[in-house]
């Protein structure tokens, strides 16, 4: 026997669901897959109510699946990419030119050439190798020029972290850790320069309020007093981002 309840998660998507009783089961379990949608398994004779109260407290971690599914079905739609001839970084205000020279070696690599222009050389034959090259690139900008951006909201809120990790992922923007060690997207450079700030923020109030809770978002609004419109971009955030950009692989890639 199954039925049917919604959930209004806080960036103002509602969600339908379907709870199914089971025999089996002790505890409430969560299912979610990007075709079924979410599905909640409980034990038999649970009062449906309390149920809903138990899904609400989970609006953070929804909401978060939600968005990796959107991720993926972006990265399907876009499975073969080309290496690009140019591109640009809109946090940076940067409009940057790819030159690729064959040289010796089987390994690709990609550096700054000049002003506006990136080098990638080696056997440039393979598309796959010199996409990887750019990322790899792409990173090292990034720690450029991320960690000194944080740094400078640090000093001119008085707010905090221990460190800083740069990373190419593919579903999170960013994440900050128990120990107040803040993870950022390089593809954040594909972004506006208010919806880098907006992330940057997000993660540092997160020193002070772990959870997305109303406290949070609170904390939040002080500093950015633009966060919910700002939030309501970021669902769409991703598509600024080019095919080339994501790795093929999950994980990091090598700087």
């Amino acid at each position: 026997m199954s039925r049917h309840a919604y959930i209004d998660l806080p960036d103002g998507r509602r969600l339908d669901y379907e709870i199914r009783s089971s025999a089996k089961t002790r505890s409430l379990r969560l299912k979610m897959t990007a075709r079924e949608g979410l599905t909640v398994i409980v034990p038999k004779g649970i009062n449906e109510r309390r149920v809903v109260e138990l899904v609400s407290g989970k609006q953070d971690w929804i909401a978060a699946k939600l968005n990796q599914f959107d991720e993926v079905r972006h990265l399907l739609a876009n499975k073969a990419s080309v290496r690009p001839e140019a591109f640009g970084l809109p946090a940076l205000a940067e409009s940057w030119q790819v030159e690729y020279r064959t040289t010796r070696g089987r390994t690709v690599g990609a550096r700054t050439d000049q002003q506006s222009r990136i080098l990638v050389y080696g056997a440039v034959t393979d598309d796959e190798r010199c996409k990887a090259a750019l990322r790899r690139w792409l990173t090292r900008r990034a720690k450029e020029t991320l960690i000194p951006w944080l740094g400078s909201l640090v000093a001119e809120n008085g707010l905090r972290f221990s460190r800083v990790i740069i990373k190419n992922q593919r579903t999170r923007w960013g994440s900050c850790s128990a120990n107040d060690v803040i993870s950022l997207n390089a593809k954040l450079l594909f972004l506006s320069p208010d919806l880098v700030r907006y992330v940057l923020m997000h993660e540092l109030c997160h020193t002070l309020e772990r959870n997305h809770t109303n406290r949070f978002w609170t904390l939040l609004r002080q500093f950015e007093p633009q966060t919910d419109l700002l939030h309501g971009r970021m669902r769409d955030a991703w598509k600024q981002v080019p095919a080339w950009a994501h790795p093929v692989q999950t994980g990091r890639e090598g700087v």
